[in-house]
């Protein structure tokens, strides 16, 4: 997966409209922050969770079914300790040349109702680790077309999620990016120019320390701990609390 893009974006399921930023809206913090990691792979559940358990916060972990194999414990304690358990479909389609993977993941394979079948079996295969009968998705590879046809608006029209993390619309209080061998300064930083503008972050990670599309856990850690020495300020929360709140005035 090392040629994916990892910059993502965020948008609220069927809520386009943005609000202007305001202060204290995010829970009476100035700024709020969702930690987000995709494709349920193993550093998330090695280094990521412990950090985050350490200090106190939360995370939204977008989980490929079919990455995640023996995991279902571990990933069921997790959100049985509150982070967010969140759909990234069961078998990742994206466009050929995306990264090297079988030639019937891809998204030119796929139609449209196959995609759907696979939301909802993955939401019933969260569902049976978090016991929650709805999730947050988050579009494989930032990208939405499958078979040719774009498939956001039959998503939305099928309320397949809560709430979609995706480049193509997203509230004005919201902004986002994706860290691929960041340091934890660098990182730091563009959460400082978040809390400056009022406004939510939502950042997207894959690998900690390990895995693929990395940053070092050092780094991470060092990002973590910042979050939580600021928690009066910052409010470290899950990605679809934050959404929640993105259109709040």
């Amino acid at each position: 997966m090392k040629k994916i893009v990892a910059l993502l974006v965020v948008t609220s399921f069927g809520a386009i409209a943005a609000a202007a930023p305001a202060s204290g809206k995010w829970d009476g913090h100035k700024a709020a922050i969702a930690l987000t990691y995709d494709d349920s792979v193993h550093s998330q559940l090695d280094i990521v969770i412990p950090q985050l358990d350490a200090a106190g916060l939360k995370g939204t972990f977008f989980l490929m079914g079919r990455q995640v194999g023996d995991q279902v414990p571990r990933w069921k304690a997790a959100a049985n300790e509150g982070h967010e358990l969140g759909n990234h479909s069961v078998n990742h389609p994206c466009a050929n040349g995306s990264y090297d993977m079988p030639a019937q993941y891809t998204s030119e394979a796929y139609s449209v109702d196959v995609l759907l079948t696979e939301i909802g079996v993955m939401n019933g295969f969260l569902q049976a680790m978090d016991g929650k009968p709805a999730h947050a998705f988050a579009t494989p590879c930032d990208q939405h077309i499958v078979g040719g046809q774009d498939y956001l608006e039959p998503m939305q029209k099928a309320r397949a999620a809560t709430f979609i993390r995706d480049r193509r619309t997203m509230p004005e209080t919201v902004v986002y990016t994706g860290f691929v061998d960041k340091s934890g300064g660098e990182m730091i930083a563009w959460v400082e120019s978040v809390v400056r503008d009022g406004k939510a972050g939502v950042i997207v990670f894959h690998g900690v320390g390990g895995d693929y599309l990395n940053v070092s856990g050092d780094a991470h850690r060092q990002l973590v701990e910042y979050l939580k020495a600021h928690e009066k300020e910052i409010w470290t929360t899950t990605f679809s609390n934050v959404m929640s709140h993105a259109n709040v005035p």
